[in-house]
């Protein structure tokens, strides 16, 4: 993994990207290529989320083959020959590393971005822990999921009782004794219920409103019927 740099300067920059995570270097490899001047800046460092923020049995949804940052695909060189698998945790933050160290990006970590301000001569201001910056554009790709949601009624559970969020969940070793209620039931509910149903505990799943499809069908994984039928190829238009 590149060393990031550590100069705030120049201040000015063409375009500052927002979050240091997949998309924010996705954006630094695209910039790249077309040449324009451009600074990321990161809260923590970079790809932090999935290395922290992830419990230990993590693993992706999608299979291998789908993993596709751009400049870095998944490859046999780099991942193994398993493209209908599915990356585990470790996997995931090793493919990760190596598309860090591929894009190279201008990247600031520890730093947070405390205010975007439009300037009346065009532009922005970007106002950090950091000092202030300027920029002709401002790309924003810190994530759509900083703020756990935690329904009120956990205020009124009786604090005898252990409740945490999943972004707080590592292994059922980590739980006190007793049965577990994972409430809700997307990917994230689903992958933790198993877990620690794998661990020998008894859980109870809530199961919410997540939809719901065959996983499989006629002996094919349906994220490979939709590639066959083009939906990944349908523009954001």
């Amino acid at each position: 993994m590149p060393t990031p740099i550590t100069s705030i300067r120049p201040t000015h920059h063409s375009v500052i990207v927002v979050g240091g995570g997949q998309a924010g270097l996705s954006a630094s490899h695209y910039l790249q290529a077309h040449d324009i001047d451009h600074l990321v800046l990161e809260k923590h460092s970079l790809t932090h989320t999935w290395r922290n923020q992830r419990w230990d049995a993590f693993s992706l949804v999608t299979p291998n083959w789908q993993c596709a940052l751009p400049g870095y695909r998944y490859s046999i060189e780099h991942q193994g020959n398993d493209p209908h698998g599915f990356m585990t945790k470790d996997q995931i933050n090793d493919y990760l590393a190596g598309f860090v160290a591929s894009v190279n990006a201008p990247a600031l970590e520890g730093v947070v971005v405390q205010r975007v301000v439009p300037r009346v001569a065009g532009g922005f201001e970007v106002h950090t822990s950091k000092g202030e910056f300027t920029a002709d554009q401002v790309i924003v790709a810190s994530g759509g999921y900083h703020t756990p949601i935690i329904p009120r009624l956990a205020e009124r559970v009786s604090p005898q009782i252990t409740h945490i969020h999943s972004e707080q969940y590592r292994n059922s070793q980590a739980l006190p004794e007793g049965n577990v209620l994972v409430v809700g039931s997307g990917q994230s509910g689903a992958q933790i219920a198993e877990d620690l149903h794998l661990a020998g505990r008894k859980v109870y799943l809530a199961v919410g409103d997540a939809p719901r499809c065959a996983r499989f069908y006629l002996g094919k994984d349906v994220v490979d019927w939709l590639a066959e039928m083009g939906y990944y190829d349908i523009g954001v238009d």
